[in-house]
């Protein structure tokens, strides 16, 4: 009798585990997760992204099957300094608001505006939101901010219905956004970074805050093999070298050289307040011994 007890709390406590098991995997909706380099985001399984992207712009428009829902993300390609922002609202951001109120039928009636402000990541973003009028209203606005150096402007238009579908597809794009710092190139003392499609950089040598010195590996000792190795590195937004490979030098003191390039530590770089990776090269110098 006892043991048929045992038996029947062992499976109520299975019965249990199991029940909070699935209580946990069906507590949210499903996420994909998409990426198309420098920009990665999450999104409901239900909805599915076309990437509608330029040379000037990445732009990911997400729509679900049988629903009103048009969420529209458009990045800009290049750096967006300070000084360089009011353009870039007037060259991306713009011309979505104006896809935005033609979709809600701007032109055939005047549309109510609102001025708003929201988050995306940490950040806090501006915006406008759109209301048609009439019974069948649908809303609809965009919001932009500046993120990792690039614009980010986020578009959609929903009908009442799909409101609170809608809603959670921004708001969980707005949680997961993330767009990866740009590259630049190190620059003279004095002189801000910028950045270029195909960069080698500046001797990275004196910006060190750490750097090991290669080993003399014995076949080149013994060969008395000399001269000037060059590293081309990658450092990322905590200065860590994350990338590195030779350029020129003998091939004998090559792999030292990246090994002990791997093991340099630099101070983080930043670019108007925002962190940046930077790239440029190591050289060590060898003499024969």
């Amino acid at each position: 009798m006892a043991a048929i007890k045992r038996l029947a709390v062992s499976l109520g406590v299975i019965v249990s585990l199991l029940s909070l098991s699935v209580y946990g995997q069906s507590a949210g909706p499903q996420l994909n997760h998409f990426a198309s380099d420098p920009i990665s985001f999450d999104y409901p399984a239900e909805f599915s992204v076309t990437d509608e992207s330029t040379t000037d712009e990445q732009q990911f428009r997400l729509t679900r099957r049988g629903s009103s829902i048009q969420l529209t993300i458009v990045a800009t390609r290049r750096m967006v300094l300070r000084g360089d922002v009011s353009a870039a609202i007037e060259n991306s951001t713009e011309p979505l608001i104006k896809q935005i109120a033609k979709a809600l039928g701007e032109g055939k009636s005047s549309l109510e505006r609102t001025s708003i402000k929201t988050t995306v990541g940490p950040k806090e973003a501006e915006g406008v939101r759109l209301r048609s009028p009439g019974r069948t209203a649908k809303t609809g606005g965009v919001i932009w901010l500046r993120l990792g150096l690039r614009l980010i402007s986020m578009g959609w238009v929903t009908s009442a219905a799909d409101e609170s579908a809608g809603s959670q597809l921004s708001q969980t794009i707005r949680s997961t956004l993330r767009v990866e710092p740009p590259v630049v190139a190190v620059m003279k003392s004095g002189e801000e970074p910028t950045e270029k499609a195909k960069i080698e950089g500046g001797v990275l040598n004196g910006k060190a805050l750490a750097l090991p010195a290669p080993a003399y590996p014995p076949l080149a000792r013994k060969a008395h093999l000399a001269g000037t190795v060059t590293v081309q590195v990658l450092i990322d937004e905590q200065g860590n070298v994350s990338d590195a490979h030779a350029v020129d030098g003998h091939p004998l003191l090559q792999a030292v050289c990246v090994a002990a390039a791997r093991e340099a530590k630099f101070s983080p770089t930043l670019l108007e307040d925002e962190p940046v990776k930077v790239t440029g090269v190591i050289k060590y110098n060898f003499v024969p011994q």
